[in-house]
Protein backbone atom coordinates (compact mmCIF):
# COMPACT_ATOMS: atom_id res chain seq x y z
CA UNK A 1 0.00 0.00 0.00
CA UNK A 2 1.39 3.45 -0.90
CA UNK A 3 2.34 5.86 1.86
CA UNK A 4 -0.11 8.58 2.74
CA UNK A 5 0.95 11.99 1.42
CA UNK A 6 1.83 14.83 3.74
CA UNK A 7 -1.47 16.48 4.69
CA UNK A 8 -2.62 19.88 5.88
CA UNK A 9 -3.16 19.70 9.63
CA UNK A 10 -0.56 16.96 10.15
CA UNK A 11 1.92 17.61 12.98
CA UNK A 12 5.54 16.57 12.48
CA UNK A 13 7.99 16.15 15.32
CA UNK A 14 5.19 17.00 17.78
CA UNK A 15 5.85 20.63 16.92
CA UNK A 16 5.34 21.59 13.26
CA UNK A 17 1.69 21.70 12.12
CA UNK A 18 1.36 21.83 8.34
CA UNK A 19 -0.73 24.75 7.11
CA UNK A 20 -0.42 24.75 3.29
CA UNK A 21 1.79 23.62 0.44
CA UNK A 22 3.68 26.60 -0.97
CA UNK A 23 6.13 25.02 -3.41
CA UNK A 24 6.97 21.86 -5.31
CA UNK A 25 10.10 20.70 -7.08
CA UNK A 26 11.55 17.53 -8.54
CA UNK A 27 13.27 16.67 -5.26
CA UNK A 28 11.11 18.13 -2.51
CA UNK A 29 7.84 19.79 -1.61
CA UNK A 30 7.71 22.89 0.56
CA UNK A 31 4.97 23.60 3.08
CA UNK A 32 4.15 26.47 5.39
CA UNK A 33 3.82 25.17 8.93
CA UNK A 34 3.04 26.59 12.36
CA UNK A 35 5.60 26.18 15.10
CA UNK A 36 3.41 25.11 18.03
CA UNK A 37 6.07 26.24 20.51
CA UNK A 38 6.53 29.79 19.26
CA UNK A 39 3.32 30.38 17.24
CA UNK A 40 5.54 31.50 14.31
CA UNK A 41 5.25 30.20 10.77
CA UNK A 42 8.16 28.27 9.26
CA UNK A 43 8.86 26.47 6.01
CA UNK A 44 9.05 22.67 5.84
CA UNK A 45 11.06 21.21 2.97
CA UNK A 46 10.11 17.52 2.67
CA UNK A 47 11.86 15.05 0.38
CA UNK A 48 9.32 13.58 -2.03
CA UNK A 49 8.27 9.93 -1.69
CA UNK A 50 9.03 9.36 -5.36
CA UNK A 51 12.79 9.97 -4.88
CA UNK A 52 13.33 8.10 -1.61
CA UNK A 53 14.94 5.24 -3.54
CA UNK A 54 17.53 7.54 -5.12
CA UNK A 55 20.59 7.38 -2.87
CA UNK A 56 22.28 10.36 -4.55
CA UNK A 57 19.28 12.64 -3.97
CA UNK A 58 19.01 11.52 -0.34
CA UNK A 59 22.71 12.27 0.13
CA UNK A 60 22.30 15.71 -1.40
CA UNK A 61 19.34 16.47 0.87
CA UNK A 62 21.40 15.37 3.87
CA UNK A 63 24.30 17.55 2.68
CA UNK A 64 21.97 20.56 2.48
CA UNK A 65 21.02 20.00 6.13
CA UNK A 66 24.66 19.55 7.13
CA UNK A 67 25.67 22.76 5.39
CA UNK A 68 22.90 24.97 6.72
CA UNK A 69 23.34 23.66 10.26
CA UNK A 70 26.79 25.29 10.22
CA UNK A 71 25.50 28.71 9.24
CA UNK A 72 23.98 31.50 11.30
CA UNK A 73 23.93 34.82 9.47
CA UNK A 74 21.32 37.44 8.63
CA UNK A 75 22.01 36.99 4.90
CA UNK A 76 21.71 33.18 4.91
CA UNK A 77 18.42 31.26 5.26
CA UNK A 78 18.30 29.80 8.77
CA UNK A 79 17.90 26.06 9.36
CA UNK A 80 15.75 25.53 12.47
CA UNK A 81 15.47 21.74 12.72
CA UNK A 82 15.55 18.45 10.82
CA UNK A 83 13.45 15.32 11.09
CA UNK A 84 11.78 12.39 9.35
CA UNK A 85 8.05 12.02 8.61
CA UNK A 86 6.08 8.89 9.61
CA UNK A 87 6.52 7.77 5.97
CA UNK A 88 10.33 7.99 6.32
CA UNK A 89 10.68 11.22 4.32
CA UNK A 90 13.51 13.45 5.60
CA UNK A 91 12.55 17.08 6.13
CA UNK A 92 14.18 20.40 6.92
CA UNK A 93 12.57 23.16 8.94
CA UNK A 94 13.81 26.52 7.69
CA UNK A 95 13.07 30.19 8.08
CA UNK A 96 9.92 31.13 6.17
CA UNK A 97 10.83 33.72 3.55
CA UNK A 98 8.00 35.89 2.23
CA UNK A 99 9.74 38.08 -0.33
CA UNK A 100 10.63 37.69 -4.00
CA UNK A 101 13.60 36.07 -5.66
CA UNK A 102 16.15 38.27 -7.36
CA UNK A 103 15.19 36.44 -10.54
CA UNK A 104 11.62 37.66 -10.14
CA UNK A 105 12.73 41.24 -9.58
CA UNK A 106 14.99 41.24 -12.65
CA UNK A 107 12.19 39.72 -14.74
CA UNK A 108 9.73 42.40 -13.58
CA UNK A 109 12.01 45.42 -13.58
CA UNK A 110 15.01 44.64 -15.76
CA UNK A 111 17.99 46.64 -14.58
CA UNK A 112 17.95 48.40 -11.21
CA UNK A 113 19.78 51.54 -10.10
CA UNK A 114 23.47 51.32 -9.18
CA UNK A 115 22.86 52.07 -5.50
CA UNK A 116 20.30 49.28 -5.20
CA UNK A 117 22.45 46.86 -7.23
CA UNK A 118 25.42 47.63 -4.99
CA UNK A 119 23.37 46.97 -1.85
CA UNK A 120 22.13 43.62 -3.16
CA UNK A 121 25.64 42.49 -4.14
CA UNK A 122 27.19 43.78 -0.90
CA UNK A 123 24.65 41.84 1.16
CA UNK A 124 25.23 38.68 -0.91
CA UNK A 125 28.90 38.98 -0.08
CA UNK A 126 28.22 39.39 3.65
CA UNK A 127 26.35 36.09 3.56
CA UNK A 128 29.05 34.49 1.42
CA UNK A 129 31.74 35.59 3.85
CA UNK A 130 29.99 33.57 6.55
CA UNK A 131 29.45 30.63 4.17
CA UNK A 132 33.10 30.56 3.12
CA UNK A 133 34.25 31.09 6.70
CA UNK A 134 32.46 27.85 7.58
CA UNK A 135 34.43 26.01 4.91
CA UNK A 136 31.51 25.85 2.46
CA UNK A 137 31.22 26.68 -1.24
CA UNK A 138 27.69 27.44 -2.43
CA UNK A 139 28.34 26.42 -6.09
CA UNK A 140 24.88 27.40 -7.38
CA UNK A 141 24.61 31.14 -6.89
CA UNK A 142 22.10 32.66 -9.31
CA UNK A 143 19.15 35.07 -9.09
CA UNK A 144 16.69 32.24 -8.37
CA UNK A 145 18.69 31.38 -5.23
CA UNK A 146 18.71 34.91 -3.85
CA UNK A 147 15.68 36.00 -1.84
CA UNK A 148 14.81 39.64 -1.23
CA UNK A 149 12.94 39.98 2.05
CA UNK A 150 10.93 43.06 3.12
CA UNK A 151 13.04 45.22 5.40
CA UNK A 152 12.50 48.41 7.43
CA UNK A 153 15.52 49.88 5.63
CA UNK A 154 15.61 51.45 2.14
CA UNK A 155 16.61 48.15 0.46
CA UNK A 156 15.35 44.63 1.00
CA UNK A 157 17.28 42.10 3.07
CA UNK A 158 19.16 39.68 0.82
CA UNK A 159 19.07 36.01 1.81
CA UNK A 160 21.10 33.19 0.22
CA UNK A 161 19.05 30.01 -0.21
CA UNK A 162 19.28 26.49 -1.69
CA UNK A 163 22.48 24.78 -0.56
CA UNK A 164 21.66 21.53 -2.36
CA UNK A 165 24.81 21.75 -4.51
CA UNK A 166 27.08 23.15 -1.80
CA UNK A 167 30.35 21.45 -1.01
CA UNK A 168 32.02 21.17 2.38
CA UNK A 169 35.78 21.12 2.84
CA UNK A 170 36.88 17.66 3.94
CA UNK A 171 33.61 15.96 2.94
CA UNK A 172 33.11 13.38 0.20
CA UNK A 173 32.20 14.77 -3.21
CA UNK A 174 28.62 14.08 -4.31
CA UNK A 175 29.17 14.81 -8.00
CA UNK A 176 31.13 12.68 -10.42
CA UNK A 177 34.43 13.83 -11.85
CA UNK A 178 33.78 16.07 -14.86
CA UNK A 179 30.20 16.88 -13.83
CA UNK A 180 29.32 20.58 -13.74
CA UNK A 181 26.51 21.60 -11.40
CA UNK A 182 24.71 24.92 -11.32
CA UNK A 183 23.34 27.34 -13.89
CA UNK A 184 25.64 27.82 -16.88
CA UNK A 185 25.14 31.59 -17.02
CA UNK A 186 26.80 32.01 -13.60
CA UNK A 187 29.54 29.34 -13.62
CA UNK A 188 33.17 30.39 -13.27
CA UNK A 189 35.67 29.42 -16.02
CA UNK A 190 37.73 27.11 -13.78
CA UNK A 191 34.67 24.97 -13.14
CA UNK A 192 34.10 24.64 -16.87
CA UNK A 193 37.77 23.72 -17.33
CA UNK A 194 37.45 20.99 -14.69
CA UNK A 195 40.05 22.62 -12.45
CA UNK A 196 40.13 22.84 -8.67
CA UNK A 197 37.71 25.48 -7.42
CA UNK A 198 37.60 27.56 -4.29
CA UNK A 199 35.56 30.40 -2.78
CA UNK A 200 36.52 32.73 -5.65
CA UNK A 201 34.28 30.70 -7.98
CA UNK A 202 31.31 31.96 -5.93
CA UNK A 203 32.63 35.52 -6.26
CA UNK A 204 32.51 35.13 -10.05
CA UNK A 205 28.79 34.32 -9.80
CA UNK A 206 28.22 37.45 -7.71
CA UNK A 207 30.05 39.45 -10.37
CA UNK A 208 27.75 38.07 -13.06
CA UNK A 209 24.68 38.99 -10.99
CA UNK A 210 26.00 42.50 -10.29
CA UNK A 211 26.48 43.01 -14.04
CA UNK A 212 22.96 41.69 -14.68
CA UNK A 213 21.48 44.04 -12.08
CA UNK A 214 23.27 47.04 -13.59
CA UNK A 215 22.59 46.22 -17.24
CA UNK A 216 19.36 44.18 -17.18
CA UNK A 217 21.01 41.07 -18.70
CA UNK A 218 24.00 38.89 -17.78
CA UNK A 219 27.28 39.54 -19.59
CA UNK A 220 27.12 36.23 -21.42
CA UNK A 221 23.76 34.84 -22.55
CA UNK A 222 24.41 33.09 -25.83
CA UNK A 223 21.55 30.78 -26.81
CA UNK A 224 23.86 27.87 -27.60
CA UNK A 225 25.44 26.24 -24.52
CA UNK A 226 28.76 25.66 -26.29
CA UNK A 227 28.96 29.33 -27.22
CA UNK A 228 28.09 30.28 -23.65
CA UNK A 229 30.90 28.11 -22.30
CA UNK A 230 33.30 29.65 -24.82
CA UNK A 231 32.25 33.14 -23.72
CA UNK A 232 32.94 32.37 -20.05
CA UNK A 233 36.32 30.91 -20.98
CA UNK A 234 37.58 33.52 -23.42
CA UNK A 235 35.38 36.63 -23.78
CA UNK A 236 35.65 39.81 -21.73
CA UNK A 237 32.34 41.08 -20.34
CA UNK A 238 30.81 43.83 -22.52
CA UNK A 239 31.43 47.32 -21.10
CA UNK A 240 28.87 48.88 -18.80
CA UNK A 241 26.99 51.81 -20.29
CA UNK A 242 27.17 55.49 -19.42
CA UNK A 243 24.33 55.24 -16.89
CA UNK A 244 26.57 53.26 -14.52
CA UNK A 245 29.31 55.04 -12.56
CA UNK A 246 32.75 54.13 -14.00
CA UNK A 247 33.95 52.73 -10.66
CA UNK A 248 31.70 49.71 -11.14
CA UNK A 249 33.55 48.76 -14.34
CA UNK A 250 36.70 47.88 -12.41
CA UNK A 251 34.72 45.81 -9.91
CA UNK A 252 33.04 43.82 -12.67
CA UNK A 253 36.25 43.26 -14.61
CA UNK A 254 38.09 41.93 -11.57
CA UNK A 255 35.19 39.78 -10.35
CA UNK A 256 34.88 38.19 -13.80
CA UNK A 257 38.59 37.56 -14.33
CA UNK A 258 39.19 34.24 -16.08
CA UNK A 259 41.77 33.13 -13.51
CA UNK A 260 40.92 32.83 -9.81
CA UNK A 261 44.13 34.56 -8.71
CA UNK A 262 43.11 37.68 -10.63
CA UNK A 263 39.83 38.04 -8.72
CA UNK A 264 39.25 39.46 -5.26
CA UNK A 265 40.94 37.49 -2.50
CA UNK A 266 37.69 36.92 -0.65
CA UNK A 267 34.10 38.08 -0.23
CA UNK A 268 35.09 40.82 2.24
CA UNK A 269 37.54 42.35 -0.26
CA UNK A 270 34.94 42.36 -3.02
CA UNK A 271 32.33 43.85 -0.67
CA UNK A 272 34.75 46.66 0.21
CA UNK A 273 35.33 47.38 -3.49
CA UNK A 274 31.58 47.54 -4.13
CA UNK A 275 31.16 49.86 -1.15
CA UNK A 276 33.85 52.15 -2.57
CA UNK A 277 32.19 52.11 -6.00
CA UNK A 278 28.83 52.95 -4.43
CA UNK A 279 30.41 55.95 -2.71
CA UNK A 280 31.00 57.49 -6.17
CA UNK A 281 27.28 57.49 -7.01
CA UNK A 282 25.97 61.04 -7.31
Amino acid sequence: MSAQPTAVGQVLGQRWRIDARIGKGAMAEVYRALDLQTAAFVALKILRNSVLGDAAIKQRFAREAEVQARLRHNNVAALLATGVTPTEQPYLVVELLRGKTLRGVIKEEGRVGPRRAASYAWQMLQGLSAVHGAGILHRDLKPANIMLEPSPGPVERVVLIDFGFASVEGSAKLTQQGTVVGSLRYIAPERLRGETVDHRSDLYAVGVMLYELLMGAPPFEQVDDFELVEAHLTHAPPPLDANVPPAFEAVIQRALAKQQDDRYADAAAMAAAIEAAAATIR
